[in-house]
């Protein structure tokens, strides 16, 4: 029997498939002692799940020059993945456990972790394609005392939400307001400290007065206001 396996990132296709679940993908630890988060990986295949996981650093995110650096060199591990691979039985589930050796930021700290599955035994007596879906889940170590700081600025007539703090903020939804009328905006996405997020709706560049009203998702939702 010939064997074909095929890396996909959180892409579902057929026809053989290596599947999985994960009870989150976004993680985020303190830079303290004992700062430790669990991931639940299920497996509902009828065939035994092997696991392994890599360990990425990202460098200068949402920036120029932003890079993903993989860990490989234990000296260099700020951030403990435990088990680092398992073997998920059929219809069971493996809890992960995500610690941070980052001490006392100044600024947030953004790893991507890697769950990927690896090739098992394929029985059929005919040519097969496997698909091993992986999955990347994004975790943020944070200073105790981090807070994300928006302002709007001004680039020639371009406009920008620009983030002044120490930690990442998602802004999934925006409207622009003017005394108790509002108008929704386009505009969404995740601003990591010190980048900003250009504001998508060009009518906003003619704007003089008035404020914009943006709702933040970080450990939880907030609503903030930004005059103009």
């Amino acid at each position: 029997m010939k064997r074909i396996a095929i890396f996909l990132l959180c892409l579902i296709t057929q026809p053989v498939m290596a599947a999985m679940s994960l009870d989150k993908i976004i993680v985020y630890l303190d830079d303290q002692p004992n700062a430790r988060e669990d991931i639940v990986v299920s497996n509902p295949d009828q065939e035994a799940l092997y696991l392994q996981t890599e360990i990425y650093r990202v460098d200068r995110p949402g920036l120029e020059g932003e890079q993903r650096i993989r860990v490989i060199n234990p000296d260099e591990f700020k951030l403990l993945v435990s088990p680092s691979r398992a073997v998920i039985p059929a219809g069971e589930e493996k809890r992960f456990r995500i610690m941070p050796l980052d001490r006392d930021l100044e600024k947030e700290q953004v790893y991507r972790v890697t769950f990927k599955p690896v090739v098992g035994e394929i029985k059929s007596e005919k040519n097969a394609l496997k698909i091993l879906i992986a999955y990347q889940v994004l975790i943020f170590v944070q200073p105790r005392n981090g807070e994300y700081r928006l302002a709007l600025e001004r680039k020639g007539a371009q406009l920008s939400l620009v983030n002044h703090g120490n930690i990442n903020a998602e802004v999934v939804q925006m409207e622009y307001c003017q005394q108790q009328e509002c108008k929704a905006m386009t505009t969404r996405g995740r601003i990591y400290a010190d980048a900003r997020l250009i504001l998508e709706d060009e009518w906003v560049d003619d704007l003089t007065d008035g404020y914009f009203r943006v709702r933040v998702r970080g450990r939880e939702l907030d609503t903030v206001e930004i005059p103009l």
